[in-house]
């Protein structure tokens, strides 16, 4: 097994920092740093913003559970995996994942694995996005949309998804990551090679 040779990297020492945006919806943080060469910054801005969980459902049948909704940033109406934030101090990622999931599409977690943690935009933001595989939902036809959403839910063969990410139709980096750890997962799971 390869593995990564350590880092000489340095970290940035943070010698002030202010929020400068302070709203609900947004926050923005206004870093002074000193870079390891000593170069010192006195604008970086970083979003501060909850943290996200996603979720790979598997109907029985063997279909991708996606919703398809208006996303303002990019004015596109996109195609991706049911998502939501939440705060760490208030709720954990399953809790959260279980009450996202049924909220957007009406459907029920049976099991629930977790497939990573990673980093959604590091350069900017910090706030990290929950992974999970839930191979087995079934629809409790419970669905509770915020005000700014208005959602379709698409249930995709597993058999096209591939074909669905190579052609363009699946485009949102946070599905693509839980898209390829989740279906090798499944793959494990399965006994596939």
């Amino acid at each position: 097994m390869w593995h990564l040779p350590p880092s000489n990297l340095q970290k940035w020492r943070i010698c002030q920092s202010r929020m400068v945006l302070d709203n609900p919806w947004c926050r923005v943080r206004q870093d002074a740093v000193q870079l390891p060469d000593g170069t010192l910054i006195d604008d970086y801005f970083v979003n501060v913003r909850p943290e996200i969980v996603m979720v790979l459902a598997v109907t029985p049948q063997q279909e991708i559970i996606f919703v398809r909704q208006y996303r303002h940033g990019v004015q596109e109406i996109l195609l991706e995996l049911p998502a939501g934030n939440f705060f760490p101090d208030q709720e954990s990622p399953t809790a959260a994942i279980r009450r996202e999931l049924e909220e957007e599409t009406g459907y029920q977690i049976a099991s629930l694995l977790n497939l990573e943690c990673i980093y959604d935009n590091p350069v900017k933001d910090q706030s990290r996005l929950h992974l999970f595989l839930a191979p087995d939902v079934t629809p409790t036809g419970k669905k509770a949309w915020d005000v700014t959403e208005e959602i379709e839910v698409v249930l995709m063969p597993i058999a096209v998804v591939r074909e669905q990410i190579f052609s363009g139709q699946i485009r949102v980096a946070g599905s693509l990551a839980a898209l390829l750890l989740g279906l090798e997962k499944m793959a494990q799971l399965n006994g596939d090679k």
